[in-house]
């Protein structure tokens, strides 16, 4: 989207002409060759339809200019005159370059009018490809699909094999953290947490915990 701006106005192409129609802003304060320069800047990114949008609206915007000044009693200050014709050449070239653009823009637009959107051509169907039912299609596939199999490891690290463990280590000791004891792996750990329980249920250990969350102490309570 096109957005021109200058120290009275930040809008749209379409909003800048419909303040200018409508006298909320004035055509001569207008500063045409910025908005123009501004506008051709951005024009490259317009799609066709955009771009024949927004040239039509500068020029109604140049005329507007024109006009204004065209009401104007014919005084003008020396240093006026000498800027109006440095800047005229540069406006001129800008005036030029927006006409050409109107033309380019019509001509294609006369060209697309002419081409009509057509599908295109099927492509010619293998004869010797008969339709296949879709259970005779996964039939045929199923000897290449690779299978999955599911291989469980045998348990070699029980509740009974943890409390031995535990046993073991606290048997010299009596207490411990629980942090401290052999456990090599987060699965042995879990097993041993729950042999833990199993004891403490059966009144072989005590376990300490001082606060919610806290480290866990263990103590042996039997030796037998």
């Amino acid at each position: 989207m096109i957005t021109l701006s200058f120290d009275r106005f930040s809008g749209s192409p379409k909003e800048l002409f419909e303040q200018v129609r409508k006298g909320t802003l004035a055509a001569g304060d207008l500063p045409i060759l910025a908005l123009t320069d501004q506008a051709l800047a951005q024009v490259q990114a317009l799609g066709l339809t955009e771009r024949s949008e927004l040239l039509p609206i500068l020029a109604e915007l140049v005329l507007f200019k024109l006009r204004a000044f065209a009401r104007r009693p014919q005084m003008v200050l020396v240093e006026e005159s000498e800027e109006a014709a440095t800047d005229a050449p540069a406006f001129l070239e800008t005036l030029m370059a927006l006409e050409e653009a109107i033309a380019f823009l019509e001509q294609r637009s006369r060209e697309r009018a002419r081409v009509l959107a057509v599908p295109p051509s099927p492509l010619p169907r293998d004869r010797r490809l008969r339709p296949m039912p879709l259970y005779m299609l996964v039939r045929a596939v199923e000897p290449f699909a690779r299978r999955a199999e599911l291989r469980m490891e045998p348990e070699t690290f029980g509740l009974r094999e943890a409390w031995e463990r535990i046993r073991g280590f606290l048997w010299g000791l009596g207490r411990a953290w629980f942090s401290r004891l052999p456990l090599r792996s987060w699965y042995e750990q879990t097993v041993a947490f729950a042999a833990l329980l199993e004891a403490k249920k059966q009144g072989d250990v005590e376990l300490i915990q001082e606060h919610n969350f806290g480290a866990l102490e263990v103590e042996l309570k039997t030796r037998s």
